[in-house]
């Protein structure tokens, strides 16, 4: 009777044991890492060492299982693939597993790229990329700001059930921010019905003179909002380079790629 063959001890394990083709499948999910979230065709086969043509059939097969994703340039891996075990990367936080989208859009836009949580009444920053001197005021990670000054925090207020809302509506904090503001809770409440059917929101001079920012919303796998992503900059003076609001189609990929990575561990 022939021994068993034990997982580890390669020395019992014979070529005609080896499926190739799964070698080579994880090889293509190997080229991929933190420093190369994302990768051409080129990038993917020079980094595995395999032809254009098998390293095609390759990505082409994790996206068939919903491993991978195409944008039409990159191709990026997905979050399914923690499904199957891959206990360190769901050990990263929210800010970890956004930090690479972040820096790829703030270099392209040349802007600030801010990541926020809501956190009770407040907003907390989790991640700021770009201009460390757009605002006077000190803003940095570990941050609060009252939820319904910032655009950050707008998209995210939009993005709460009903019975979530009213209460953060109802609440002391949020009178005392309406009265400094002179926003009612009836004009926030339209102006969040508006954000949720147009996807992003656009504040500007609310926490300093000359800035301006929009931002949209982070969803998780369930479609439920975890997190608001912005874009900011100063507009007071000579005109921007590119205009903010033209900014808005690059932040709503960035943001939905960003949930595209979440585990349901990244968003304790």
């Amino acid at each position: 009777m022939a021994e068993p063959i034990f997982a580890g001890d390669e020395r019992r394990i014979s070529d005609r044991d080896v499926v190739q083709s799964l070698m080579r499948g994880l090889a293509v999910v190997r080229a991929f890492d933190g420093t190369h979230p994302g990768l051409s065709l080129d990038e993917a086969a020079e980094r595995t060492g395999f032809s254009r043509s098998a390293t095609r059939r390759l990505l082409r097969t994790l996206m068939a299982a919903g491993l991978a994703v195409y944008d039409g340039r990159h191709y990026r891996l997905t979050s399914r693939l923690l499904d199957l075990g891959y206990a360190s990367q769901s050990r990263l936080s929210l800010a970890e597993v956004a930090l690479p989208h972040c820096q790829e859009l703030s270099h392209r836009l040349g802007r600030t790229v801010s990541l926020a949580r809501l956190d009770g009444d407040s907003i907390v920053y989790l991640l700021r990329v770009g201009a460390p001197r757009l605002v006077a005021v000190s803003i940095h990670v570990g941050s609060r700001l009252p939820a319904s000054l910032p655009a950050i925090g707008r998209v995210i207020l939009a993005g709460l059930p009903d019975e979530e809302l009213a209460g953060f509506l109802a609440s002391d904090s949020f009178r005392e921010q309406s009265e400094r503001i002179g926003l009612s809770a009836d004009d926030l409440r339209k102006e969040l019905v508006d954000i949720r059917a147009r996807g992003w929101c656009h504040v500007s001079e609310v926490l300093e003179a000359g800035l301006s920012a929009v931002a949209t919303p982070i969803r998780d796998r369930t479609g439920r909002v975890v997190a608001g992503l912005n874009v900011s900059t100063r507009t007071g003076g000579q005109a921007p380079v590119l205009d903010l609001l033209d900014t808005v189609p690059d932040l709503v990929r960035t943001a939905v790629r960003i949930g595209d990575d979440l585990h349901q561990s990244h968003q304790a």
